[in-house]
């Protein structure tokens, strides 16, 4: 799709705001943005007036969605709706699908905002919910819903292009990783770019319908103010849905989580990647190697994502180290080489059996 020019993306908040200026959520100006992508615009907007949640709760501000392209919208829309009948079992913590996004996991504020065993704890408690949402998709009742999210196409290949196909083109940067690599690496991708054309009919070993965006940065934990009701966690963003190897979610959040560490040196992003694998479960073979194998895909292509400018401004040295990381989890992978993974940083993926 393409992007629009910048005088059309500076003509959205204005026109947001004179929608939503005769519903009960209309917003006082200006509204802040979030993020961004090809037709698709995210803001927070502080409501004119407080408006009162199903649950009783008093919301002061919004998330604010925007699609240039009705492709994905449509698609995020079906996808919550038969997700707001899914009510998976909770203990001390309520995951559901947004209505409250308080992004604080790995916010300068963290360790006064948590204990110090939250981070574990909100990891697991991701983990729980990836595996009962998988489990969720896969079952007989959700068929009709999986035969319309195939359809959802444009955002495979929109996840192919940002993972596995840009993993050539980011070491051809640094050629002394590539050195000796190379058809090991060619064979990876080829296999890859393979599977992202399998048919969605085509479920079972590992595939099935996938959030397809699960990092950090899409789960928000709120904290209640009181005693009797439980934590929350809020799994947003859903336009990237598709089907897919299960790998890919849980690859994708423990990767968000170990290139925090790699990257940043966020010792706390750790136990949160730990809480993550212990929380899913049991994994086969296939899925503890495929998930190595695009947690090294992550950290690769964080090379496109990483910060320009700022203090989260990596040291060359720091991004070798990390792209070295990435090549070596993606060749170990798919050699499976169990022994090299129990000495990685990501021996609890491989302990998960």
């Amino acid at each position: 799709m393409a992007p629009l020019e910048p005088a059309g993306e500076d003509a959205i908040p204005t026109k947001l705001l004179q929608q939503l200026s005769q519903t009960p959520y209309a917003c006082s100006s200006p509204l802040l943005p979030l993020s961004t992508r090809p037709g698709n615009f995210v803001y927070r907007g502080i409501l004119a007036e407080p408006i009162r949640t199903q649950d009783g709760a008093t919301a002061k501000s919004i998330i604010i969605k925007h699609y240039t392209d009705t492709g994905p919208k449509i698609f995020e829309e079906l996808l919550l709706q038969s997700l707001a009948n899914y009510l998976p079992s909770a203990t001390t913590v309520t995951v559901k699908p947004p209505r409250l996004y308080l992004a604080m996991l790995f916010s300068a504020d963290t360790h006064n905002l948590l204990p110090s065993p939250s981070t574990a704890t909100i990891g697991r408690h991701l983990g729980l919910w990836l595996r009962s949402f998988h489990t969720w998709a896969s079952a007989p009742e959700q068929a009709a819903l999986r035969a319309q999210m195939w359809q959802n196409d444009p955002m495979r290949k929109i996840k192919y292009l940002f993972t596995y196909d840009s993993v050539l083109k980011v070491l051809e940067n640094y050629p002394e990783l590539l050195e000796g690599h190379e058809k090991t690496l060619d064979t990876i991708l080829d296999a890859m770019a393979k599977e992202f054309e399998r048919p969605s009919t085509e479920e079972g070993d590992g595939y099935g319908l996938l959030h397809g965006d699960f990092w950090s940065g899409n789960a928000g934990w709120s904290e209640p103010a009181l005693a009797d009701r439980t934590n929350e966690l809020f799994v947003i963003d859903w336009e990237f849905s598709q089907f897919g190897h299960r790998s890919c979610d849980l690859g994708q959040i423990v990767g968000d989580l170990y290139e925090r560490k790699i990257y940043n040196n966020l010792d706390t992003a750790i136990s949160t990647m730990e809480g993550v694998i212990d929380g899913y479960g049991a994994l086969s073979d296939e899925m503890v190697f495929r998930t190595a194998i695009y947690v090294g895909v992550h950290l690769i292509s964080w090379y496109n994502r990483r910060p320009r400018k700022g203090p989260r401004v990596a040291p060359p040295e720091v991004i070798v180290a990390g792209l070295t990381i990435g090549r070596d989890f993606m060749v170990k992978g798919w050699e499976k080489d169990r022994a090299f993974f129990q000495g990685s940083g990501l021996a609890s993926l491989f302990a998960a059996r």
